[in-house]
């Protein structure tokens, strides 16, 4: 998907007293594409833009990106602590670059289990310095050692910054406004955000920054009764951000050794959220929490069933962004 920012043309051509026909007569490069060109219903090919940032002494590569992506933000979120959050982030960021995907991974969470996941030293600039500073989240992204995956780490001390938010003008859009340059350059397919286990105002910016949002559930008894104020917390946030959308439900740690209550829990889920829920299911598995010990993604800790469903989970969640 190639970007071209038609503003600086008509701009530019304005400011030089030049007109769309004369611009046409002079690169001879037909007057109706001009046009089209100016109100960005067509992009051209390069050939056509490469001559009028000639003509017009624009710098082609300033105004042109035939690599842009266009950048999907999505939120892993749940109010329930225990229900994988960050094993459904770091996994399904993991994969996702391994399929070719230019992933951003943003920790958001004062407990950092995402950043020690991928053994991250504590004490970078961080998330929290970005919120709290309204700086460029651009700023705060340092490179891993995976292919595809650059990383935006959490600190101990952003346990605060829910309260630090309430002081904040435009306090709803904070995140919002860090994170659009980092999305405006169509650099990342997606941005991977773990969230804290709370529905709070820092989880009300993100989601009001995110497309969509993923809700990890483990098939337990309070886990299902807390999904509906989870949704309704974000249909909430629909109201400030209309290109948001719950892009599913995700049954994790799902224990086949407790069928009474996991699969009781599942029919739940399946009668109340069927149109929600993802097919592939994450079932329990030791190799997540030993990968974490070792801060490793379990991508890299190990090649057995628990790998085999991110895949096929991931594949759904392409499929749901229309990629």
């Amino acid at each position: 998907m190639a970007k071209l920012d038609f503003l600086a043309i008509k701009n530019k051509r304005v400011d030089l007293d030049i007109t769309q026909k004369q611009l046409s007569l002079s690169t001879k490069i037909n007057l109706n594409t001009i046009k089209a060109i100016e109100t960005g219903r067509s992009s051209t090919d390069e050939d056509n833009i490469k001559q009028i940032c000639t003509f017009l002494d624009l710098d082609f590569n300033k105004i042109y990106n035939p690599n842009f992506k266009d950048t999907k933000i999505i939120s892993v979120i749940n109010n329930k602590g225990g229900c994988g959050k960050t094993s459904v982030c770091s996994s399904l960021g993991f994969v996702l670059s391994e399929m070719g995907y230019k992933m951003l991974l943003i920790d958001s969470d004062s407990q950092r289990n995402l950043t020690s996941s991928y053994a991250i030293e504590k004490g970078l600039p961080h998330f929290g310095d970005a919120v709290t500073n309204e700086n460029n989240l651009e700023d705060y992204i340092i490179n891993t050692k995976y292919p595809n995956i650059d990383f935006v780490p959490a600190d101990v001390s952003m346990g605060t910054l829910d309260m630090l938010l309430f002081t904040k003008l435009q306090r709803e859009n904070v995140v919002k406004q860090i994170v659009s340059p980092v999305k405006s350059k169509g650099i990342y397919d997606f941005i991977l955000i773990d969230t804290n286990p709370n529905l709070s105002l820092l989880n009300f910016n993100i989601i009001n920054a995110s497309n969509y949002c993923i809700i990890p559930v483990q098939p337990a008894g309070f886990d299902v009764d807390g999904i509906v104020t989870v949704i309704n917390f974000i249909n909430g946030v629909k109201k400030f951000n209309e290109e948001l959308d719950i892009l599913g439900i995700v049954i994790n740690r799902y224990d086949g050794r407790n069928k009474i209550i996991s699969e009781a829990a599942l029919s739940e889920l399946k009668n109340a959220y069927g149109y929600l829920l993802f097919d592939n299911i994450i079932k329990v598995d030791v190799k997540i929490q030993n990968a974490q010990w070792e801060n490793k993604p379990v991508f890299e800790y190990t090649n057995s069933r628990i790998v085999k469903e991110f895949r096929a989970l991931a594949k759904e969640v392409i499929k749901r962004c229309q990629l």
